[in-house]
């Protein structure tokens, strides 16, 4: 089924996303996960479709971005692929050095400490958004 892509309203950050994704080589995204020693099939997903570019970017800033970015998937305009196996080096490098990484990390390690809590390990989970057949006829509306 074709989407209407006439009467589709995306908003100025969504347009934004779509232009970076049409631009960009390869468009790195990261989840971050907690997972547990314990019981491997525990995992609890912190923060979803995160796209960091400098190592300071906001929590809010963030938050938008990954609710454009899984507005467009809704919408079909790009896949969000966390099964992703070869990356670029460096792709991942300012998500590493991130403060909000950082506040990830240290965030888990104190709940780690509370007796029962299960969710003991901060996981990075590398992947990469890209745009579909429809999210490329999209750009037009950008």
């Amino acid at each position: 089924s074709k989407m209407d892509l006439a009467n589709l309203t995306l908003t100025r950050r969504e347009k934004q996303m779509l232009i970076e994704l049409s631009q960009a080589a390869r468009y790195p995204i990261v989840r971050f996960e907690l997972h547990s020693s314990e019981e491997e099939e525990l995992l609890s997903v912190a923060l979803d479709a995160v796209r960091i570019t400098e190592t300071d970017d906001s929590m809010e800033l963030v938050k938008e971005r990954g609710a454009a970015l899984r507005r467009l998937a809704d919408l079909g305009l790009v896949v969000l692929d966390y099964d992703v196996s070869v990356w670029g080096q460096g792709d991942y490098d300012v998500y590493y050095r991130s403060e909000l990484y950082e506040l990830f990390c240290h965030t888990a390690m104190e709940a780690a400490q509370k007796p029962g809590f299960l969710f003991n390990l901060a996981v990075l989970r590398k992947g990469r958004a890209h745009l579909t057949r429809t999210g490329v006829d999209a750009l037009h509306l950008c």
